[in-house]
């Protein structure tokens, strides 16, 4: 049984739909894996056992009586804890929530619900979703499975993580900056940001808890990391819909541009003066390169007619996301100011003077951003008249150490090459994505040079997340892919 704990959530449905395994057994495997790894890697941070185990139950039951089956029937999930869920709580890394247990489920949850998904557990996100790791002060942080003293990744790490290391089916999380994309890279895993406002963040946290549930944040999304890009396939299907709950305003998923790679025309995006990325991310763009170029598929370079280059696509993310922030101010307590105040001190043009900035913008500032931001994505639009995908970096390094410095956000760094760079360069290519608001998903290449996973994104035109999955799945099949982590591939137990 151990070996269907890390294959793919579709082979597993058909599993359950043919009666090879049941729902239940497979709950009681994810249950005695998370009891036997989740201590250390602190991924799942809340658990209802007793109640998976019903809704289990009540789906074999379902099967065996010959009733129709959703696309997930069976599958044992886990969701970021953003998302409210009835009678589980829903934390959200933060303090003032740590009580809280919702009355209802997050819209996005009832379709999962809908689709047949037993939902397990809770996974670890920094606090109010803001940060590059997930780290808080109610859970602690997650751990990295390839290697505990690197982080997961944020803000969806603990989900990233319980998916990589085999203690769910699939993790159901929200991006605004490269939260499913950026911990996917991190720990190996195929990892998907939807097109923005194709499924509704109703009863994601913020907008809520409670009477905010209608609520869409700016820029966020819906995504989910998975182990074979096959899986976000059903995800989507059992998720896209309406915004509102009178059906008004609908994405439909386009079918993908391409199934073959020598039919794609893919633009290649390897570098960028303003975000510079360590060898690891450059082999494996070449790596991807070499793929693509002996399959045939149309692959250009640093196309000039790229819609933006970092630094412009930063400059209107920027306000933005600091915008979208700033409603849950819940982190903004007397020692994060004084440490930001401390940090600005320091370096008055830094990333604190942004924060800080952003969060206190005026309506004509936000604006002046947003304007900027259209105009990116209409670029964006006629670009992806001449390609079908742009495939570049997600982030400027492989997972880096754990930051143990919750209140001081604006203290660290990253090193690219062993040059100190700004620890929020980390968001700065996953935010192109976030700005033109199209999908993207990120694709398991290769280890690294200390066996850390190496990952890159492929980005497309809006509404057109079946093409960036297909091309994920084509690509993925030429290089590494998943693979499980060495310590946790075994179904014993021990490390």
């Amino acid at each position: 049984m151990s070996g269907i704990a890390f294959a793919p959530a579709h082979e597993q449905a058909r599993a359950i739909a043919s009666g090879e395994v049941t729902s239940v057994e497979l709950v009681d495997l994810y249950l005695e894996r998370i009891a036997a790894h989740n201590r250390l890697l602190n991924a799942i941070v809340t658990l209802d056992p007793d109640r998976a185990r019903a809704e289990a139950a009540a789906a074999d039951s379902k099967r065996a009586a010959g009733e129709e089956l959703g696309l997930l029937h069976g599958l044992p999930i886990t969701l970021k804890d953003s998302f409210e869920t009835q009678g589980m709580r829903t934390v959200c890394g933060r303090p003032d929530l740590a009580g809280y247990v919702p009355k209802q489920d997050a819209e996005a949850v009832t379709r999962l619900r809908a689709a047949g998904a037993v939902i397990m557990g809770k996974t670890n996100m920094p606090a109010g979703n803001q940060d590059v790791q997930a780290d808080n002060p109610v859970f602690g942080p997650t751990s990295n499975p390839w290697d505990s003293s690197r982080t997961s990744g944020g803000s969806a790490g603990g989900g990233a993580v319980a998916t990589a290391a085999g203690l769910t089916s699939f993790d159901f999380g929200s991006e605004i900056g490269g939260s499913t994309r950026i911990p996917s890279h991190f720990t190996g895993l195929y990892g998907h940001k939807s097109t923005w406002h194709s499924i509704p963040l109703a009863g994601h946290v913020p907008g809520g808890p409670g009477d905010g549930r209608w609520l869409d944040m700016d820029m966020a999304c819906a995504g989910a990391q998975v182990r074979d890009p096959r899986d976000l396939v059903p995800i989507l299907q059992a998720t896209v819909g309406p915004l509102d709950p009178d059906g008004g305003f609908s994405y439909a998923l386009r079918p993908p541009r391409a199934t073959k790679l020598e039919d794609f025309r893919v633009a290649v995006w390897i570098d960028d003066p303003a975000c510079p990325v360590e060898t690891d991310i450059a082999t494996a763009m070449d790596d991807a390169r070499t793929v693509l170029e002996a399959a045939g598929a149309t692959v250009v370079e640093h196309p000039a007619s790229l819609p933006v280059d970092i630094a412009a696509s930063h400059k209107a993310f920027r306000p933005l996301v600091y915008g979208a922030f700033s409603y849950d101010r819940s982190g903004l307590t007397p020692a994060s100011n004084a440490t930001l105040l401390g940090r600005l001190l320091q370096h008055p043009r830094g990333d604190a003077g942004h924060a800080l900035k952003g969060t206190f913008q005026s309506h004509y500032s936000w604006m002046q951003a947003d304007t900027a931001r259209h105009a990116i994505r209409l670029r964006w639009i006629e670009f992806f008249k001449d390609f079908d995908v742009v495939l570049m970096p997600v982030s400027p390094t492989v997972a880096p150490p754990h930051h143990n410095k919750l209140v001081d956000k604006f203290g660290r760094s990253i090193a690219v090459d062993g040059e100190k760079r700004p620890y929020w360069d980390q968001v700065k290519w996953s935010a192109l994505a976030n700005i033109s608001g199209g999908p993207a998903t990120t694709i398991p290449v290769r280890r690294g040079r200390t066996g850390l996973p190496v990952g890159l994104q492929v980005m497309g035109p809006a509404g057109g997340d079946l093409t960036t999955i297909e091309f994920a799945a084509l690509l993925g099949r030429e290089v590494d892919g998943y693979a499980p982590p060495p310590a946790y591939s075994s179904g014993d137990g021990h490390h």
